[in-house]
């Protein structure tokens, strides 16, 4: 396991503090209308570089030369952050900041409603990076347990990305990210046994000889999937996000028959199943 200490706790709240009164200052000397647009700006950015992303996946994968889709997220991204910064720019052009007003009580209410539009910026991009560090460390943990099941000193950046997760989730500071979290803690605890599970030739046959996989198997279009080319490169490499983007993904996804096979499958039992040194033989799903 990787140590974690109440100082790191202390820490990490002593920042996330200390970055939200620097946005209230922030907020304060740029006014209501010009954070506000901040805030506005970065809640839409993000679903204008996923659409991006989606609409551009055919260029962004021949041209960007790494593994698909981190093109298209590259893209995405690019795309996000070009509006974002578009929209802050334009609002420093047409509105005035809090300095520029005459009147006393017009720049009260321009410097309050700024401070508290910085205060929610700041709070959403602590609620993104709380998530951020969270699916990094639990990766980052899946490939720790993997390294010292395969005999190997784990990587220092898999150490301190894991001992960031927990340190972030110890006692009541723990409790509160579990509460503020967009992602359920479960999620977190899944994707860490996935990537261990991958990381073994051993544990991914356990995984596929589970009775409920083989049952998700059995289905037409799920076996069809596995036969695309790009599924089987990507699973073959454990590039799993090329998995999910196959093309074949979306019409799987939506046949009745496969949802119906899926809302019976316990992913978290074949996982532990997988995981078992010695596994017992496990009872069918129903």
């Amino acid at each position: 396991m990787v140590e974690t200490s109440a100082g790191g706790v202390g820490w990490l709240g002593l920042a996330a503090g200390l970055y939200l009164l620097f946005e209230m200052w922030r907020g304060w000397r740029r006014g209501v209308v010009r954070h506000g647009v901040s805030v506005m700006a970065l809640l839409v950015s993000g679903g204008i570089g996923y659409v991006f992303a989606w609409m551009t996946g055919w260029l962004s994968d021949r041209v960007i030369p790494l593994t698909p889709p981190t093109g298209r997220f590259i893209f995405g991204f690019a795309a996000g952050l070009a509006f974002y910064l578009a929209a802050v720019v334009l609002s420093s052009l047409l509105f005035k900041k809090t300095s520029q007003q005459s009147s006393g009580m017009v720049r009260l209410f321009y410097g309050a409603g700024g401070a508290f539009f910085g205060v929610i910026f700041g709070l959403l991009v602590l609620w993104g990076g709380i998530s951020m560090v969270r699916v990094l460390g639990a990766v980052a943990q899946g490939q720790h347990a993997a390294a010292e099941d395969a005999g190997f000193g784990p990587r220092v950046m898999d150490e301190k990305l894991a001992g960031m997760k927990e340190s972030l989730e110890a006692g009541a500071t723990g409790q509160l990210v579990d509460r503020v979290d967009i992602v359920p803690a479960n999620v977190y605890g899944l994707l860490t046994k996935l990537i261990q599970v991958t990381q073994s030739p051993d544990a991914m046959a356990r995984f596929l000889a589970y009775p409920g996989t083989q049952t998700l198997l059995t289905q037409p279009k799920v076996a069809a999937l596995f036969n695309d080319l790009a599924a089987n490169q990507g699973a073959s490499e454990s590039h799993f996000l090329a998995l999910l983007t196959s093309p074949k993904l979306a019409e799987v996804a939506g046949d009745p028959e496969v949802q119906k096979s899926f809302a019976g499958f316990d992913l978290e039992k074949a996982l532990d199943y997988a995981l078992q040194q010695t596994p017992t033989s496990p009872a069918h799903e129903h």
